[in-house]
């Protein structure tokens, strides 16, 4: 039997005659390099300033999940908070033309972030004051929503603006390496919170943490070489070029599959707390150690994917990880007794969820130039972000009529279905960069 071709050079995509994607992949695929990636000053800068707001959005993330089911009991309303902030940041690909004309991307998280704060801020005094209402807790979400897609977009060009290609694993690997205690702090502060004052304490906390963001950002320089100056329809149409012709197929494949796995791969967050609240008679108590195994799995997972640098094994990654997060959510449909044995298996899941989203975004960072990434990455995450509002909304309106484990199982036979179809596309088994 003749050896399977080895994987294609990246595709080429022009703009105003420029290619703007890495012509060859760089060939050094070795292992370690931490203290090369942490002598980079600016990088330094940008893992402070992601902390500081990965932090603060764990701490929101967990409150404003455990707020919604808790006020009405109903994980429709869960459903809904979710749903506007999946359908919110499926809106990313209008947005990121903006942030790629932007010549230093610094200047986008400096007016985030301050707007960010007095949104959380809004959040917690509503709470405090036993005002808030369900309509007004979704438009501060789709507010806060809004506002973190020109963060998320901002800190996937970043990496490439501060790293070469040959580090980028390796400093998505220091990151979950930090991570690991910030996660930590934030699922479970953020849990504490919820616990010992209420969601009213994660807004709070939230809050503060942004203007800490805001501060140590203030050094930081996010500069490109050549920002596109065409007008912003003109950038808009050019971002989606990449996807035509012999060049996309790769990307046409990857959108293909973030269809159909963003829709599953998005239903274990809403698990948790349907698991806290319907299995064990103190959800609080639980809630909150059960999102730290989450959160803790995907960043201990984060250190290895880094250490490895998998550059030349992205697609089969990307295959793995769905057939490792789907056997992982069938084993959590029984009802289990015990509150570690479900820690460890989210822990698997957050694991396997979060080296399949590293794994294809330093792919994306790596093979495509800073200048480009911005479009790309939020037009690719388009397919991603409509799947995963659809599904999010459908499982709480499921769950009404469906018991927990039938959905549970629901879930993890699709991840296992993706897993399948991904191994069906010979672009996505190749990825490498």
């Amino acid at each position: 039997m003749s050896a399977e071709p080895g994987p294609p050079a990246p595709p080429i995509v022009p703009e105003t005659g420029e290619p703007l994607v890495l012509p060859l992949p760089d060939p050094e695929h070795r292992r370690g390099g931490w203290r090369e990636v942490l002598r980079i000053p600016r990088y330094r800068l940008l893992l402070a300033t992601q902390l500081f707001a990965g932090t603060g959005y764990a701490v929101y993330s967990v409150s404003v999940l455990f707020l919604a089911y808790g006020l009405t009991g109903n994980l429709l309303i869960a459903g809904a908070v979710l749903f506007v902030e999946y359908g919110v940041y499926a809106g990313s690909f209008l947005i990121a033309p903006v942030v790629d004309r932007v010549r230093d991307k610094r200047r986008i998280l400096l007016a985030c972030f301050p707007v960010q704060a007095v949104a959380a801020g809004t959040l917690a005094y509503e709470l405090h004051a036993g005002t808030l209402t369900i309509p007004v807790l979704l438009g501060i979400v789709f507010v806060l929503a809004v506002l973190w897609d020109f963060d998320w977009v901002v800190f996937n060009i970043a990496p490439r603006i501060v790293l070469p290609p040959r580090l980028l694993f390796i400093g998505d690997g220091i990151t979950s390496a930090i991570a690991v205690g910030t996660q930590i702090g934030g699922y479970a502060g953020g849990g504490a919170l919820v616990y010992l004052v209420g969601p009213f304490g994660g807004a709070s906390a939230y809050a503060i943490l942004l203007l800490g963001a805001t501060a140590v950002c203030l050094p930081l320089s996010l500069a490109v070489e050549e920002s596109p100056r065409t007008r912003f329809w003109e950038t808009f149409r050019r971002g989606w070029e990449a996807f035509r012709g012999t060049a996309g197929r790769t990307l046409r494949q990857l959108a293909a599959l973030d269809i159909v796995a963003g829709f599953f791969a998005s239903i274990p967050t809403l698990l948790i707390p349907a698991i806290a609240y319907q299995r064990f008679s103190d959800p609080a108590a639980v809630y909150g150690p059960l999102v730290t195994a989450y959160a803790v799995g995907g960043s201990v997972a984060g250190i290895v994917i880094g250490h490895l640098n998998p550059r030349a094994r992205v697609g089969r990654i990307l295959i793995l990880t769905l057939l490792s997060a789907g056997a992982f959510v069938l084993l959590l449909a029984p009802s289990w007794a015990s509150l570690a044995g479900l820690a460890l298996l989210l822990a698997g899941v957050g694991a396997a969820l979060t080296i399949r989203y590293t794994s294809k975004y330093t792919w994306l960072q790596g093979s495509y130039a800073p200048e480009f990434l911005g479009r790309l990455s939020a037009n690719l995450y388009l397919f991603t972000g409509i799947s995963s509002t659809v599904a999010v909304l459908l499982f709480g309106y499921l769950s009404l009529r469906l018991p927990l484990g039938t959905l549970t199982v629901l879930d993890g036979v699709g991840l296992i279905a993706s897993g399948v179809f991904a191994l069906t596309l010979v672009s996505v088994r190749r990825m490498a960069f």
